[in-house]
């Protein structure tokens, strides 16, 4: 009973809009089954190198004007997004603009209606939560602009009364899960873990009640907290709540499960600090992007365990083609990347220089067939 106690607890942390979607949730958990877990784990680790996206569609259309409007350029995951379109566009006779909302949500409200006003042909959402911009992004849609999202909602499914032609993400429940099974696989069935979220955005949110509700399943497993920091005050709230954590729960947390590597970021400084032996401090696993700074730890095996990261730069050319289907009256794609955790045995295929998980899929020469 003590860890129910601990898992009622950590709810509580969260706020009701939190609590209903882990309600939702509970419906959906597996019955546990740890040889299962294990082997999605170990699935997950394996690359899969097939093509898996659409392999029909029409041909590219001609001088689109698009506007990426950004949560925040500084994020590893959102710039390489635009990156990723770049280079998608690169040989067609497409222009791409780049606004920045700068952390914020008010410069983002700004950022958005000013793509607005300069009336492209389309404009990405990009990490900004499409709930916040409902009646401007309806706004957009009665104005003929496509506006496709990336992580600006749940799921991959069209969302017309958001303004949404489609939205790019992987599955966040699954990439929740397979973080908190690699936890679970790692500590042999007894780990005790710490989420760090942000209850801003609903994408993580879903993320850490998958988290959670796995942690839960597993009898000799605990979940101790969860913890609640926005992503634009990491840096100000995590060494005072290392320090807390560590104090209340000496020697007990076996991981950190985050919903952004940004957590870990902030997190190493203060667990140096606690002049804890270092393998005895908890590991980190990120369910979400993989930043250049994630890649570094797990190939050196220090404080990061994993990351479950998404083909950044795949999912910019599927937003251009995403775009072209909606140029052409089609429906969406609906593609959705697998889930793939990248650890210390197979981090060496990330390149050190780009810095950012691109499957060797051949995925541009796929979509390049498709536009000819």
């Amino acid at each position: 009973m003590k860890r129910l106690i601990c898992f009622s607890d950590a709810l509580k942390q969260l706020s009701a809009v939190t609590l209903l979607l882990s309600s939702t949730l509970v419906g959906h958990v597996m019955a546990y089954d740890y040889s299962s877990i294990k082997h999605q784990v170990n699935a997950a680790i394996e690359e899969n190198t097939a093509w898996s996206g659409p392999i029909t569609g029409p041909k590219i259309s001609s001088k689109k004007q698009l506007i990426f409007v950004a949560s925040d350029l500084r994020n590893d995951g959102v710039n390489s997004i635009a990156k990723g379109m770049t280079d998608a566009i690169s040989n067609l006779d497409w222009n791409l603009r780049l606004l920045d909302g700068n952390g914020s949500k008010v410069r983002q409200a700004a950022a958005l209606s000013r793509a607005i006003m300069l009336k492209p042909d389309g404009i990405v959402l990009g990490g900004i939560d499409a709930k916040y911009h409902e009646q401007t992004l309806q706004a957009a849609q009665k104005l003929g602009i496509t506006v496709i999202g990336w992580h600006a909602a749940n799921t991959t499914k069209v969302e017309p009364d958001l303004g949404l032609f489609t939205n790019i993400t992987t599955d966040a429940q699954k990439v929740g899960e397979i973080a908190a099974s690699l936890a679970i696989v790692d500590a042999k069935e007894h780990a005790k873990v710490v989420i760090f979220t942000d209850s801003n955005y609903s994408i993580a949110m879903l993320k850490t009640h998958s988290m959670a509700m796995a942690i839960k399943q597993c009898a000799q497993c605990e979940l101790l907290s969860i913890e609640n920091i926005p992503l634009d005050n990491i840096a100000n709230e995590m060494p005072d709540t290392i320090g807390r954590l560590l104090q209340r729960y000496p020697r007990q947390i076996t991981h950190f499960l985050v919903i952004n590597d940004l957590y870990i970021d902030f997190a190493i400084p203060s667990l140096i600090a606690s002049g804890q032996n270092h393998h005895l401090l908890p590991k980190s696993i990120s369910a979400g992007d993989g930043s250049f700074e994630a890649y570094q730890r797990i190939r050196n095996q220090s404080f990061q365990l994993a990351t479950v990261p998404e083909p950044l730069f795949m999912q910019g050319w599927q937003i251009v083609d995403e775009f072209n289907r909606a140029f052409h009256s089609m429906l969406p794609s609906q593609f959705e990347t697998p889930i793939h955790l990248v650890v210390h045995d197979n981090v060496r295929s990330i390149d050190r220089k780009i810095g950012v998980y691109d499957p060797q899929n051949n995925y541009r020469e796929a979509y390049m067939r498709i536009w000819k």
